[in-house]
C-alpha cells in the first residue's frame, strides 16, 4: 500500500466530521479552561493561547462542510499539525499538568480510527516526542521520564487496539463485499453487479449492448424427481458453461432462480444472436454427469440488443420478452426481441 492510499480515510466524510468535533472539542476546552485561569498565569500565554484556539475554530467548521473533499495528504497533516499545536501550546503556557499531555491523545485516535498502518505510526511517534518535549522542557528529569513513560505508553497502545479493530472491520467489509457482488451457487455475478456494468454500457459508444436472459428448461421437474441437489448441481453447471462462453469484457450472471444473463457490452446484433445459439448448443450437447447417469439439460434464451438510447429497463423487458416467447416456442432455442424465434433443435 503506498502513503497516499495509506493517508485516505476509510471514510473521507465521516473523517472530516470526526476531525472536525476532535479540533473544536480541544479548543473549547482549552478556552474554558483558559478563562478559568488554569494553566498559565501569563497575560501574554493566555492571549496566545485564546487567539490560537478561537482560530481553530472555522477550521473545525470548514472540516465538518468540505472536508471530505481534501486531498488525501490533509489527513496525516491534519494530526500532525495537531500535535505541533498541542506540544507549542503546552510549553508556551508551562503547563505539563496530566490535562494537557492528554490532549496527545487526540491526534493520534484520530490516525488509529481513520488511516493506515504508516501514518498512525508516524503520528503516534511525533506525539511522544511533543510530549516528551513538554515535559522535559517543564518537569524534573524523574518525573518528566516518569509522565513519559506512562503517555507514551498509553498512546502506543492506544494506536495499536484502534489499528486492529480498522483492519479488522476492512477485512469484514471485503468479504461483505465480495459476498454481494458474486453468488454464493454459481459463482457467477450478482444482479446489482451486472446493473451497474449495463448502464455503463448503455452510456458508452459502440456497437451497442447486448443482453441475453436464459432459464434452464424444466428446472421444477429436475427438482422434483432428482432432488435440490442435483438441481443446485444442474445450476452451478450451466453457469459453468455460461462462464466458459463469457469474454472478458462480458459479464454473467446470476439474477435469481435459475434465471441468468449474458451482458456483452459493445457487441453488435449479429454477434450476440450467435453468441445465445451457441449457448444453446453447448448446453444441449454437455449433460451434467451424476451418480445415477447423465441428466439431460437445455436453455432457452431471450436477447435484446440496445443502442445507448435504451434505458437499463427497458433492455431488461425486451430480453425477459424475448425468453418468455422463447419457452412459448417450446424451448430449448433462442428468441430475439423484434423478430421471430431462431430455433435450434434437438
Amino acid at each position: 500500500m503506498s502513503w497516499e492510499q495509506a493517508c485516505r480515510p476509510r471514510d473521507p466524510r465521516g473523517a472530516a466530521r470526526a476531525a472536525a468535533v476532535l479540533v473544536a472539542v480541544a479548543a473549547v476546552v482549552t478556552l474554558v479552561f483558559t478563562a478559568l485561569g488554569q494553566g498559565t498565569s501569563s497575560l501574554v500565554a493566555q492571549a496566545v493561547v485564546t487567539v490560537i484556539s478561537v482560530g481553530v475554530l472555522p477550521l473545525a467548521l470548514a472540516l465538518y462542510r468540505h472536508g471530505h473533499r481534501a486531498p488525501a495528504v490533509t489527513w496525516l497533516l491534519t494530526p500532525v499539525v495537531g500535535v505541533a499545536i498541542i506540544a507549542g501550546l503546552d510549553v508556551v503556557t508551562h503547563d505539563a499538568s496530566a490535562a494537557a499531555q492528554a490532549f496527545f491523545a487526540f491526534p493520534v485516535v484520530f490516525a488509529a480510527s481513520q488511516l493506515g498502518r504508516r501514518p498512525v505510526a508516524l503520528v503516534t511517534l511525533l506525539a511522544v516526542l511533543g510530549n516528551a518535549w513538554v515535559v522535559f522542557s517543564l518537569l524534573p528529569p524523574g518525573r518528566a521520564a516518569t509522565d513519559l513513560a506512562y503517555i507514551g505508553a498509553m498512546l502506543t497502545v492506544v494506536a495499536a487496539v484502534l489499528v486492529q479493530a480498522g483492519e479488522r472491520q476492512d477485512r469484514l467489509v471485503t468479504r461483505l463485499t465480495e459476498q454481494a457482488a458474486v453468488d454464493a451457487l454459481t459463482g457467477l455475478a450478482t444482479r446489482r453487479v451486472l446493473d451497474d456494468a449495463a448502464a455503463c454500457a448503455l452510456a458508452s459508444t459502440g456497437d451497442g449492448t447486448g443482453l441475453l436472459v436464459l432459464d434452464l428448461d424444466r428446472f421444477k421437474v429436475i427438482n422434483d424427481e432428482r432432488g435440490h441437489p442435483v438441481g443446485d448441481d444442474a445450476l452451478a453447471h450451466v453457469a459453468e458453461l455460461l462462464r466458459r462462453r463469457a469474454q472478458r469484457d462480458s459479464i454473467a450472471s446470476r439474477l435469481g432462480g435459475d434465471e441468468m444473463a449474458l451482458l456483452l457490452p459493445g457487441w453488435g446484433r449479429e454477434a450476440t444472436i450467435e453468441v445465445a445459439e451457441e449457448l444453446v448448443r453447448l448446453v444441449r450437447d454437455s449433460p451434467l454427469r451424476t451418480a445415477d447417469g447423465p441428466v439431460p439439460l437445455t436453455v432457452s434464451i431471450g436477447v435484446a440488443h440496445a443502442s445507448r438510447e435504451t434505458t437499463l429497463r427497458e433492455l431488461y423487458a425486451a430480453a425477459d420478452a424475448a425468453l418468455y416467447e422463447a419457452k412459448a416456442e417450446g424451448r430449448d432455442r433462442v428468441a430475439i426481441t423484434g423478430s421471430s424465434p431462431r430455433t435450434r433443435s434437438r
